[in-house]
């Protein structure tokens, strides 16, 4: 019911790594985080391809499910529900060899060179969802449904190993298509329906309509202002900054592309990474433009909406 949206850190991210101004020292920072979250989206990306095999009929499935209890906000990869029970799954996309710490709940990955790094236990994670996820259900009445949870590796390659003898460290790990193993497994531990397709509907809407998307400072996370972001028109062939505007087009003068619409990715920009909001003095700052009425001229084939009147009117974003 709810598909597999492109996480917002992600477009925030990816689009700080080419705003932020050449040479920041932040530059490495950003750059590992977005590597991470674009390794976490893929992984998230094979799990959604696997779950979507799972029969209509018998589950609803939600993305990137985003809920809100007592301030505390938390994100559900995937979530199954079925008149049986509830299923919430993690999913981990981590190249190498895992150990799973039983005694510190930590997850070790040995490196080629013999280092180590270590990751929260995925178990603990998944186990904390599950938690938080029951209490929100009970606030709102809804307890009649068992929940459990599954931490799912979507890497071929990643090697799975315990420091222990105890036989039930992978009870609630998988790989790849043993999901649809481990899913069997939970369909006989829950074999019993708890509420009919009508109760299972209102279930699924309900924790639509609760979807609530935490509100991202991108600036704010990196300890950074407005000042610390390049303006201008990236190319979308080189991905330079910036390129010129002539005679209604703009130009890279390092690959010689020629475009009619870039400066619409550079609005986005600044949507996301500055303000909900720009003035025409503001956009011809950002794409660099001669004068205000060409500034205007955008403005307008825009259709932005707006608010307020001449140098203070203000635009706001729309589905650019």
């Amino acid at each position: 019911m709810r598909e597999l949206p492109v996480p917002q850190w992600l477009i925030l991210t990816e689009a700080l790594h080419y705003r932020l101004i050449p040479g920041h020292p932040k530059h490495p920072e950003v750059e590992k985080d977005l590597a991470k979250i674009k390794a976490g989206y893929k992984g998230e990306l094979t799990l959604s391809y696997y779950v979507k095999q799972l029969p209509n009929e018998k589950y609803y499935i939600f993305h990137d499910l985003q809920l809100e209890l007592n301030g505390i906000h938390f994100q559900i990869d995937t979530l199954l529900i079925s008149r049986n029970y509830i299923l919430i799954i993690e999913a981990k996309n981590i190249i190498g060899t895992l150990i799973f710490d039983n005694v510190f709940n930590q997850l070790i990955r040995i490196n080629q060179d013999g280092s180590e790094d270590v990751f929260e236990d995925p178990r603990v994670q998944a186990e904390t969802l599950r938690m938080l996820l029951g209490r929100f259900l009970a606030k709102y009445g809804i307890n009649f449904l068992p929940i459990d949870q599954l931490v799912f590796f979507s890497n071929i390659k990643t090697n799975l190993k315990t420091n222990s003898n105890d036989i039930n460290a992978f009870k609630k790990v998988c790989k790849r298509r043993d999901l649809f193993n481990k899913i069997e497994v939970f369909e006989k531990t829950f074999p019993q329906s708890k509420i009919d397709d009508n109760t299972l509907l209102k279930i699924a809407n309900f924790l639509l309509s609760k979807h609530t998307p935490k509100k991202i400072n991108i600036l704010e996370k990196y300890g950074l202002t407005a000042r610390d972001i390049i303006s201008g028109v990236r190319c979308p062939q080189c991905l330079n900054i910036p390129m010129k505007y002539d005679k209604g087009k703009w130009h890279c003068s390092i690959c010689q592309t020629t475009s009619k619409d870039a400066y619409i990715e550079a609005i986005k920009d600044h949507f996301l990474l500055i303000k909900p909001s720009i003035t025409n003095a503001e956009l011809r700052g950002l794409l660099h433009l001669p004068t205000n009425d060409t500034a205007q001229k955008i403005l307008f084939r825009l259709h932005l909406p707006y608010e307020g009147k001449n140098k203070a009117r203000l635009y706001f974003p729309s589905k650019l």
